[in-house]
């Protein structure tokens, strides 16, 4: 049952995965002109893993609790990860697109991220990562951006970000199950395996023919246009280097709640 019980566990897992790639793989297509038939493939191939998906939820995260499944910690434990750090690029994604991209609030906030080394990082490193930013977005200065309406997108993928972190960090803290409890978290667990086994390879299959065209497409940039080159020191027309210097930005932090940022920093992650 143990080494069944682990087998089924991975399956469950990589539907959500595959959920995710479908996803990003069906945004990749919608870029593409034509590509009908692809487009419709992928189209089916959300619709199979969602719909046996359904009613799933945290299951994954609370079937953990079970002794068997003990193993499988760490390897979920990336994967929540890795959702975590998908929620912060949303996070990033919606401050840019309220504030643009030179927004103070970017840099208050990713304090020299180095998004893929995190992507990789232990338990303890990430903890460290996840603590200093809460710590940054308990500040005055973060508070006070968030509260202005201009960032009020920034709130429901901000939120995803910190539910994200409490799921990951559950897979810690939360006590193992009793026999009692682990006895229905088996049978659950079993029953969903059996909905999506067959869904997940079709979708699979249906995922490889509708990006199977992709190769034939020109992904070496030679279509993209060269950017201008500029002499060191030449000016566009019609500038000027003191009157286009920009005023000072009210959103910035002030000198106080620089001070506290600064305060919240601890090592490089």
């Amino acid at each position: 049952m143990s080494t069944a019980l682990l087998e089924v566990f991975d399956l469950l897992a990589y539907s959500q995965q595959l959920e995710a790639r479908l996803a990003a793989a069906s945004a990749e297509l919608a870029k593409r002109p034509g590509l009908d038939h692809e487009k419709a493939w992928i189209a089916v191939a959300q619709e199979r893993v969602a719909a046996a998906r359904a009613g799933i939820g945290d299951l994954p995260v609370r079937a953990l609790r079970v002794p068997e499944l003990e193993p499988m910690k760490g390897e979920h434990a990336k994967v929540l990860q890795g959702a975590v750090l998908d929620a912060f690029e949303r996070v990033h994604g919606a401050i840019v697109a309220a504030g643009g991209a030179r927004s103070p609030l970017i840099e208050a906030l990713t304090f020299k991220i180095k998004m893929p080394v995190l992507r990789k990082s232990d338990r303890g490193d990430f903890e460290q990562f996840c603590s200093e930013l809460e710590k940054r977005l308990a500040t005055t200065y973060v508070k006070r951006m968030l509260a202005d309406p201009d960032y009020g997108v920034v709130g429901e993928p901000l939120g995803d970000m910190r539910a994200a972190i409490g799921t990951w960090r559950s897979i810690f803290t939360e006590a193992p199950a009793t026999e009692e409890e682990a006895e229905p978290l088996r049978e659950e667990v079993l029953a969903a395996a059996r909905r999506l086994e067959v869904p997940c390879r079709q979708a699979r299959l249906l995922a490889q023919a509708a990006l199977a065209p992709l190769r034939l497409l020109d992904d070496h940039g030679v279509s993209l246009r060269p950017k201008k080159k500029r002499v060191a020191g030449e000016l566009d027309e019609d500038t000027h280097p003191v009157l286009e210097q920009d005023p000072p930005d009210p959103r910035a932090p002030t000198a106080e709640e620089q001070a506290e940022l600064d305060a919240s920093k601890s090592a490089d992650v």
